[in-house]
Order: C-alpha cells, then sequence, then structure tokens
C-alpha cells in the first residue's frame, strides 16, 4: 500500500512540474520581445530602463549603436517582434545599412523615440523608415528645400489625439506634458499623424505611424527625459505602441 502511495505521490509531482514548465513556455512565448539600440545620446539610464522593466507582458534586450549594428540583419526578426530606437547614432556602414533594409524587408516592428529623429544623419534611406528626419543642414526633401531644425528644453504643452480611432491611441485623451520640443524637422506625407500639438515650439505632428516595405513604424517625438516618462500617458502610449508593431509585423 506504500508503494502504490509512493508512485502515486510521484506521478503527481512530476505531473505538477510539467504543468508548471508548460505555464513558463506559454509565457515566454506570449512576451514580446524588444530588442532596444541606445548610442550617440546620452539620456538617463536608471529612470528610463525602469520605465521599460514597468511594461507588461514585455521583455527587452538593449545594445549599443554603432558598436552592435551587425545585428541589425534578416533573422532578427526570429528572435524579436520590435525594434525600438532610441539611438542617435550618426552612421553605420553601407553594409550594415543594406542588411538592416532586408530585415525590414522581412518584417518587424519599428518604434522610433525622440532624438531617434536625428539618428544617420547622411543616410537618406532612414528618412524613408521612420517617415521622418531632424535636419542638421539645409537640405532638400520631398522635392522641398528645409531649413535647419532647432529645439527647445523644459517645454510644458498640450499633446492632441489626432486619430482616436488608431490602437495606439486607445485609453488615451489629450494631455500635458513637460518635455524637449523640436521645430522645423521634416515629416513625410505617407506618415499617418495620431499625436498632434498646436504649441508654437514645435511643429504639429509629434506622433505617427508609416510602413517601409513589411515593417511597420511610429514614431514618438516624445521622450526626452524623466519628466516626460513619469507622465502616467507616456508609458500607456509606449506600451500600445509595442503591442500595435508587434501585431502589425507577425
Amino acid at each position: 500500500m506504500k508503494a502504490k502511495i509512493s508512485i502515486l505521490m510521484a506521478t503527481l509531482f512530476f505531473l505538477l512540474l510539467a504543468c508548471q514548465t508548460k505555464t513558463e513556455d506559454n509565457t515566454k512565448k506570449t512576451e514580446i520581445q524588444i530588442l532596444l539600440t541606445t548610442g550617440g545620446h546620452g539620456f538617463q539610464e536608471k529612470p528610463f530602463f525602469e520605465m521599460f522593466d514597468k511594461l507588461p507582458g514585455v521583455k527587452y534586450h538593449c545594445i549599443q549603436l554603432p558598436d552592435s549594428a551587425d545585428i541589425l540583419k534578416p533573422g532578427l526578426e526570429k528572435q524579436y517582434d520590435v525594434i525600438v530606437m532610441y539611438d542617435m547614432v550618426k552612421g553605420i556602414s553601407r553594409e550594415q545599412q543594406k542588411t538592416f533594409v532586408e530585415l525590414l524587408k522581412k518584417g518587424i516592428g519599428v518604434i522610433a523615440l525622440h532624438h531617434n529623429l536625428g539618428a544617420h544623419r547622411n543616410w537618406d534611406e532612414y528618412v524613408h523608415i521612420i517617415g521622418g528626419k531632424y535636419i542638421f543642414e539645409e537640405k532638400i526633401l520631398g522635392a522641398k528645400k528645409h531649413g535647419k531644425s532647432d529645439y527647445s528644453d523644459d517645454q510644458d504643452f498640450l499633446v492632441k489625439i489626432a486619430d482616436k480611432n488608431h490602437p495606439i491611441t486607445q485609453g488615451i485623451s489629450d494631455f500635458l506634458i513637460h518635455d524637449e520640443t523640436y521645430i522645423n524637422y521634416y515629416t513625410s506625407s505617407n506618415a499617418h499623424v495620431v499625436l498632434k500639438t498646436d504649441f508654437s515650439n514645435s511643429d504639429p505632428e509629434i506622433g505617427w505611424v508609416t510602413k517601409y516595405e513589411k515593417s511597420p513604424v511610429f514614431y514618438l517625438l516624445l521622450g526626452h527625459d524623466s519628466k516626460a516618462w513619469s507622465n502616467a500617458n507616456y508609458p500607456k502610449l509606449l506600451l500600445n505602441a509595442i503591442r500595435w508593431a508587434a501585431a502589425e509585423s507577425r
């Protein structure tokens, strides 16, 4: 009798262990995997990463550009659902540019944040990838001559929802934020604006979606430092954008 009970207990133990392992595997599969890029611009690292740590259902790995740019190539879409770009790297090699475009042709979510608008300043194709550009020198874009862009620190302004039906803006109403603004930057005519502002020290388009090859793209001007990240609406927008980009790229 004791032997039968021991066998039964052992069987139950292994069944419970198997169920736990399966649950852990399912959790890993349902987590959205993010590759987070930094480099080329300083930022408040501790509160920035703490914000990402608190995003539910999201797991991220951070790399530094341009040092790790070789990873941006086909096959990455099998490891990650979304690339969140918070770098302002001046440039990567032509071969790295080529393989990055090949990756985007495969399809992977892309989210570009704040100063990423000024990244890859001499790579014209990047303008088409994220749908905009911070201009450091006079340049012809969209058949029009554009002067230099500019920025203003520590601004208080109203963010307005331009597309209330878009998944990225769900659960969010117009809100005030303290953040850095840009002005006189380029926004592609192909960009669909989901966030805007009437603030005089900013261009009106401050959040848009576009698509490059098979990759859905969202750009968000907001996010200079912890004053912006601590706004309750910022992580909401970010999480909505991550979920949207992951779903659209599948």
